[in-house]
């Protein structure tokens, strides 16, 4: 009878332990296991954000360096047509002594590029004789018609100022202006190969 008794203990006492073993099998068992690819494998969205942004900061920095390159042309070209009326000259002399400043203001707004740097030069001071050539050519018609600035320009039209223009443009004029191109081409490359150097 003790015998059945301890025997009996023994049992439940092991059904017990095996109750609870089996217990904390099924809870201590973790979930199905999930691979979580968010910190190795950015999402696409991300990316895509971040090629857009960069492709719109790069097109944004173009845009404001072609605007900063076209001001400073156009004042150049004002600035040579402004001493060309007050010293009586040609606007090509001006255009000429101010090749030089303009390139390296030109350089110096980041506006030249080292590859194109000589080209931007270039057309540049070409472009700033054309406008102060034009300017000139307006402030001839305003003299001689006694209009306002503004007003002869618009009565003359474009025609006529580039007829007036085209009066005051000869050979030399038009060596004086290659010139400047060349000088300020040559200064372009100069700070291009000048910056490249450590």
């Amino acid at each position: 009878m003790e015998v059945r008794r301890a025997h009996h203990k023994v049992r439940s006492r092991w059904q017990r332990r095996a109750g609870v073993l089996v217990y904390h099998r099924t809870i201590a068992l973790p979930g199905p296991l999930r691979m979580d690819d968010s910190v190795s494998t950015p999402p696409a969205t991300a990316s895509s954000t971040h090629v857009a942004g960069a492709m719109f900061a790069r097109v944004l920095g173009c845009l404001t360096s072609a605007f900063g390159w076209l001001m400073c042309t156009l004042a150049a070209g004002a600035v040579a047509a402004f001493a060309a009326i007050v010293f009586d000259v040609r606007p090509c002399w001006p255009i000429l002594v101010l090749a030089l400043p303009l390139t390296l203001v030109l350089k110096a707004c980041g506006c030249m590029h080292a590859r194109w740097g000589a080209a931007i030069a270039v057309i540049a001071v070409l472009l700033a004789g054309f406008y102060a050539t034009c300017l000139v050519a307006v402030a001839r018609i305003a003299a001689a018609t006694g209009f306002p600035f503004g007003e002869a320009f618009h009565t003359g039209g474009i025609g006529l100022v580039l007829q007036v223009a085209e009066l005051g443009l000869d050979a030399l004029a038009v060596l004086v202006y290659a010139g400047a191109a060349v000088i300020a081409a040559a200064f372009a490359a100069w700070l291009a190969s000048s910056s490249d150097r450590p």
